[in-house]
This record gives structure tokens, C-alpha cells and sequence, in this order.
């Protein structure tokens, strides 16, 4: 074949691929799917037009003028998607879309806290001596009270309670998170031990007369806190599970595809403990009575879950632009 031939037959698709790279952008989003779909034709051809070219004319300025519009090509066709979710976006939907995407494991965490918190109530009470041991260091059963610890005391106190617990609580929930890379074994055991002594200790009130002052000190708050601790809980089982059984990609690869989820969940529990921690801080210590302080608590947890069920079920929304491949 002749340069000269060679050049009429082929230079007018060259000329409408270097047209379709000109309006396209930086990644392809000024387009539209039939021009997509057009580019990745002429990706394709030019590409096996660049073969012939480099065989048969190597070092034409028609050839360098193909390498150079072949190369600017492949980096649009093969570019990073551009990311389009706002801050807005993320907060808002994406966000709750991730949690939700691991509801299992943050089921199964849920369910190993409170199943712990539920033997942990059996133990106090069958066997209150023992039990008593799992209780930290100065806490006391006999007469045990939460309302001297919080009540009366200055805002500015409370300020630093509020800071002390939310510290105390991302100490908790990190355990749990990053408990997943034991093959979820320290997760299992953080877990379990918040539960069994919330279990503790409420079974200890119930017996010494104190449940209701309980109630009114530990739900405004806790709530929130033990969601919180689910949500870290599930993404290191999440881990756990990716590390056990990666499917057919390596464990790095696996891990990876988690990044998104496992950071939506990290982020959520960060949040709301700060929430859970200035509840704690700023109104838990006014002992509100029973009622009200369950409609905090509710208010505060079965917001937090709304929001996973309402927001977290919307579709992932589609990109601007749909990547041009060429064939394999």
C-alpha cells in the first residue's frame, strides 16, 4: 500500500477522532453515549491503523501525527473516572448507601453485642460475685448509683466529660474496626465485652433499686453509642471475612474493593460518637426523667438508622459518562 493511498483512505476517521478528543474534556464527560461509543470505534481502528503505519512507513509525519493521536486517546479511553460526588452528595446518600452496602456485618456485630449484653444479665444475677469482676476498677455493686458521677456538675466540666468519653468511646470502636485484621478475633472480644458489661451492670441497678436512674443515664446517649460501636463492629468483620475468604482475588485486592465501605463506616462512627459524646456531656447530666430521656435516645439512634434504611437504599447514581473500551 501506498503512503499517499494510505493516508486519503484513513486520515478522515483520524480527523473525527481527534475532533471527538477535542470536545471531550478531561475525562470524557462532554460527550454523549453514541459519541462514546464512536471514540472507542475509532480508538480501535486508529490504533490498528498506527500497526500498519509503524510496519510500512515508519518515521512519516503521517505516522508521528497517528502515534500522537493514538496516545492522547488510549489516556482518555483508559483514564480514572472522574469523581462526581459532592460533600453534599457523600453526607447526604453516599454515605448511608456504603453503610447499608455492609448491613450483614453490622447486623452480626448488633447482634453479638446485645446477645453478650443479654448473658452478661443472666450472670449478674445468677452469680453477682463473679460478674462483679468484670466491672472496671472502682465501680462498686453494692449501692452503685450513676447519678453522683454526672449530676450538678458545672458546663464546663462537661465540656471535658464530653471530651473524655468521646476519646474513651473511639477507643472502643477503633478496637472493633481494626480487630478485623486478627481474622476478627479482638472485634469478636470488644464486642462481647461492652455488651456483657452494659448486661452487668444494668442487671446490678435492677437489683439494688437503681434500673429507673439506669434508664434515664444511660439511654439519652447510649443508644447512639452502641450503634456506633455496631457500625465499627461490622466493618472489622467485614475485614475479617474479606481476609478469610477473598474469593478469587488476592487479599489485597479484596481489602481494596472494601476501601469505600470500610471508610463510610469509619467516618459514620467518628461522627456520631461526637454526637453520642456531647449528649453524654451536655444532657445526659441533667438526670432527665424516664421518658424523655428514652425520646432522646430514640430520637438520636432511630435517626442514625433511618437515615441507613431511607437514604442508604437509594441507587448509586450513574455516571456522566460512560468509558469507551476498546476490545480485548
Amino acid at each position: 500500500m501506498k503512503l499517499e493511498r494510505f493516508l486519503s483512505e484513513r486520515s478522515g476517521d483520524w480527523s473525527e477522532l481527534e475532533a471527538l478528543l477535542g470536545r471531550a474534556g478531561v475525562s470524557g464527560g462532554h460527550l454523549g453515549p453514541d459519541e462514546l461509543r464512536r471514540l472507542g470505534t475509532l480508538y480501535r481502528a486508529s490504533a490498528a491503523d498506527l500497526a500498519v503505519a509503524r510496519r510500512s512507513f515508519p518515521d512519516t509525519g503521517g505516522t508521528l501525527r497517528l502515534q500522537a493521536l493514538v496516545a492522547s486517546a488510549y489516556g482518555l479511553v483508559y483514564s480514572r473516572a472522574e469523581r462526581t460526588e459532592t460533600p453534599t452528595e457523600f453526607l447526604t446518600s453516599g454515605l448511608w448507601r456504603r453503610i447499608r452496602q455492609n448491613i450483614a456485618c453490622v447486623g452480626l456485630a448488633a447482634a453479638v453485642m446485645f446477645g453478650f449484653t443479654g448473658l452478661g444479665v443472666v450472670w449478674a444475677l445468677v452469680d453477682p460475685a463473679a460478674a462483679a469482676g468484670l466491672l472496671p476498677s472502682g465501680f462498686h455493686v453494692a449501692g452503685f448509683s450513676f447519678r453522683g458521677n454526672f449530676y450538678g456538675i458545672s458546663v464546663t466540666a462537661r465540656a471535658g466529660l464530653a471530651f473524655g468519653i468521646f476519646i474513651n468511646n473511639i477507643g472502643v470502636a477503633f478496637l472493633a474496626l481494626a480487630g478485623g485484621f486478627t481474622f476478627g478475633v479482638l472485634t469478636v472480644y470488644s464486642l462481647a465485652y461492652n455488651g456483657a458489661l452494659i448486661g452487668v451492670l444494668g442487671a446490678f441497678e435492677w437489683r439494688g433499686g437503681g434500673f429507673d436512674e439506669f434508664v434515664r443515664l444511660v439511654v439519652p446517649h447510649g443508644l447512639l453509642e452502641l450503634s456506633c460501636i455496631s457500625l465499627a463492629g461490622g466493618a472489622g468483620l467485614a475485614i475479617a471475612r474479606t481476609l478469610i475468604d477473598p474469593g478469587c482475588r488476592t487479599r489485597s485486592d479484596a481489602l481494596a474493593g472494601l476501601v469505600p465501605v470500610i471508610g463510610a463506616c469509619t467516618l459514620g462512627t467518628v461522627m456520631f460518637l461526637v454526637v453520642a459524646g456531647l449528649t453524654e456531656g451536655f444532657i445526659t447530666p441533667w438526670n432527665l426523667p424516664t421518658v424523655p430521656a428514652v425520646v432522646v435516645g430514640a430520637t438520636l439512634a432511630g435517626g442514625f438508622w433511618a437515615m441507613v434504611v431511607w437514604r442508604g437504599g437509594e441507587p448509586a447514581p450513574a455516571p456522566p459518562a460512560v468509558r469507551a473500551a476498546p476490545a480485548a
